[in-house]
């Protein structure tokens, strides 16, 4: 059978069947984390995916999807999509048939993937070229200037504001060959596409671990924030901060230190800050690491990962006062901007990501890219308007033929 054909790379069945997913109408998500070349694909063969509660500790492996806003309505657990492992495949594994047991849908997708493998062509196609449509930079910046007034007034420390930016894609291109482009492009970025029928089509490439749990049991999260434009001619190390983005970045590790507190977690070790590159961008980082081994938390994953979200690189602090201003003034829904997402119990590693970087597909022809920046009183509102421009390229540059 096709299914066995060795001529067939591992890449192309991936970026094959999560077409053939797509097409189908089944849930999928394909991914490659940073600084690793295997790429992995999950497809869910279930009729409808439900918002559900998260306790990664407990849950079958598979896909976590979730939005900016995505408390239940007494705001104690976080509400999202998962992506079952109904098919998991990945680059470094052989193709299995199914099994005589297979649903429906399941032999449904395998006889349509093995229909596409037999036209299958390794060939890339060239990305489209894109258009922004104008967005008026005065009007982030009067909001910019109303965040800025407010922690001037006492009313929070710093808050996260962000836009979308509609952009049209002109001619055919395939959503495999923008995932191939970005996994070159941003090697230290989790890469990934994923595909939920009630939701549509999301693609991103973020640098910034919310929280992740490798094999050794070491539990690690991160403190992201301050932005400058990558500078080829100049080693990273050389980087001159200002006392605003210094400040910006000193309060998101302090709310990660206030939030190990509160659970009165000590046991963590800190690394930072230092100066890192995630493509055309630099940023300030501190590394946060718990050893799960010396100290007992089993479900330290889930708990953190509720006190969390939205952290104050993608909302504010403090988080009520700033999350109600962002919800009060940004004049559009995040919608799974500033979520989280990522791959849950795969080979004893979960790893979840910020939904930062990322692209809406509405259709071939039409998307959205999101940026945002943190604002403090020293911000400059013309600067931060500059700051989201250069986010919104990370993805844009991919269609740069």
């Amino acid at each position: 059978m096709m299914m066995n054909d060795i001529s067939i790379s591992t890449k192309k069945i991936i970026l094959t069947a999560f077409e053939t997913a797509k097409q189908l109408n089944f849930a999928t998500a394909i991914w490659r984390l940073p600084n690793q070349s295997e790429i992995s694909i999950v497809v869910d063969f279930s009729d409808k995916l439900e918002l559900q509660t998260y306790s990664l500790e407990q849950t079958d492996k598979g896909f976590a999807f979730s939005p900016f806003q995505n408390k239940n309505k007494d705001g104690t657990d976080l509400l999202g999509y998962f992506i079952k492992a109904d098919w998991y495949f990945t680059s470094n594994s052989e193709l299995q048939e199914p099994s005589f047991r297979a649903s429906e849908r399941e032999k449904k997708f395998f006889e349509t993937l093995e229909n596409h493998l037999q036209n299958h062509s390794e060939e890339q196609t060239e990305l489209p070229s894109y258009h922004l449509i104008e967005t008026l930079s005065q009007s982030h910046q009067n909001l910019v200037q109303k965040g800025v007034e407010a922690i001037k007034s006492g009313a929070f420390q710093k808050v996260v504001l962000s836009r979308r930016q509609e952009v049209t894609l002109e001619g055919e291109w395939k959503i495999s060959d923008l995932f191939t482009k970005l996994c070159k492009m941003y090697p230290n970025a989790l890469v990934s596409v994923v595909f939920i029928p009630e939701i549509g089509l999301w693609v991103g490439a973020s640098p910034e671990i919310l929280v992740s749990l490798d094999k050794n049991n070491i539990f690690r999260t991160m403190a992201l924030a301050g932005t400058q434009a990558y500078n080829p001619d100049l080693e990273i190390s050389q980087a001159v901060w200002t006392q605003k983005e210094i400040e910006e970045q000193a309060l998101v590790s302090r709310y990660i230190i206030n939030t190990f507190k509160k659970i009165r977690l000590r046991e963590f070790e800190e690394d930072g800050p230092k100066t890192v590159r995630a493509g055309n961008l630099i940023h300030l980082r501190t590394d946060f690491w718990v050893d799960l081994n010396e100290v007992q938390y089993p479900d330290l994953l889930t708990i953190m990962l509720g006190l969390l979200h939205p952290t104050s690189a993608v909302c504010g602090m403090p988080k009520p006062e700033s999350l109600d201003f962002i919800l009060q003034n940004e004049g559009y829904n995040r919608e799974f901007y500033c979520g989280f997402l990522g791959q849950v119990n795969f080979q004893k590693e979960t790893h979840i990501f910020v939904n930062l970087r990322c692209m809406q597909i509405i259709n071939p022809q039409k998307a959205y890219v999101y940026a945002g920046g943190g604002i403090t009183a020293h911000s400059n509102p013309e600067k931060e308007w500059n700051e989201t421009v250069h986010k919104t390229q990370t993805l844009l540059k991919a269609f740069e033929n």
